[in-house]
């Protein structure tokens, strides 16, 4: 018999084999969710388990992915190191380690399904991510998720009309109103908000020069001054040759270019 993979309800499992089958080839996630040994659990994966861990009742929704773990489920490519999965649970729903429970309010229309479990939407996924985290952190998130999602912030605009007396709403109106999907890395939005925290306005983000031969990651035209990201996509010999050809050609043009580091 083949051994089921993914996360796994134990009661389901046992259908399938014997306890000491369970204990050989199985490890503990959740209490009550199990997965194979030989599996690597990842940040997508931790998530559905802890979902599984909350399966519900006639009372109670089951456990809803919100937060970093919906944000991952809506193809987010950003979050903190320190993230844990999230889930709004019910008013009884017990705590795990390593996995945020949050008992919110959720009216019908904010979850949705994705891959067979319970998601909130993408409107209330950003506004929560602006409501519970650093703004820093938000506003890379939401950068990731509107270039994937154009529609996304007219959605939030919608939501955000009967959200108005909610707990941190003002610091996810402050998060969204910061987002701009031309940063396309987590590192470019860091380095606009620095621009825009010690008032250096008037930049223009991926701006072309030289007849379209380069792109700059934050430009002030009027003034040929340039910012760019050095990432650690960087480092390898040859990308830092071209970037060093890139960069002495612009400066040849008369541009002054101020390169960025990866390091916080």
């Amino acid at each position: 018999m083949e051994l089921p993979t993914g996360p796994r309800r134990v009661e389901d499992l046992l259908a399938l084999m014997s306890r000491y089958q369970l204990r050989e080839n199985y490890r503990i996630l959740f209490r009550g969710v199990w997965i194979r040994r030989d599996q690597v659990v990842d940040f997508t994966m931790l998530g559905v388990a802890a979902s599984l861990a909350y399966p519900g009742s006639d009372k109670d929704l089951p456990g809803i992915l919100c937060g970093w773990s919906a944000a991952d489920q809506w193809g987010n490519l950003y979050r903190p190191e320190d993230a844990q999965p999230e889930l709004i649970v019910p008013i009884n729903g017990r705590e795990f380690r390593g996995l945020r429970v949050r008992r919110l309010q959720i009216d019908d229309d904010e979850y949705t399904v994705l891959g067979g479990t319970l998601v909130t939407t993408l409107a209330r996924t950003a506004i929560d991510l602006g409501r519970f985290n650093a703004r820093d952190d938000a506003v890379a998130a939401l950068d990731s998720m509107v270039r994937r999602h154009p529609g996304l912030l007219e959605d939030v605009r919608s939501a955000l009309r009967k959200w108005e007396r909610h707990w941190g709403i003002g610091k996810a109106i402050t998060a969204l109103k910061l987002v701009d999907p031309l940063s396309e890395s987590p590192w470019e939005t860091l380095l606009r908000l620095v621009f825009v925290d010690e008032g250096f306005h008037g930049f223009v983000l991926q701006h072309r020069v030289m007849g379209g031969r380069y792109r700059l990651d934050a430009a002030w035209p009027h003034l040929k001054i340039a910012a760019e990201y050095d990432g650690e996509h960087h480092r390898g010999a040859e990308q830092h040759a071209r970037d060093l050809e890139r960069w002495n050609r612009l400066r040849a043009a008369g541009w002054v270019v101020i390169t960025v580091t990866a390091h916080r």
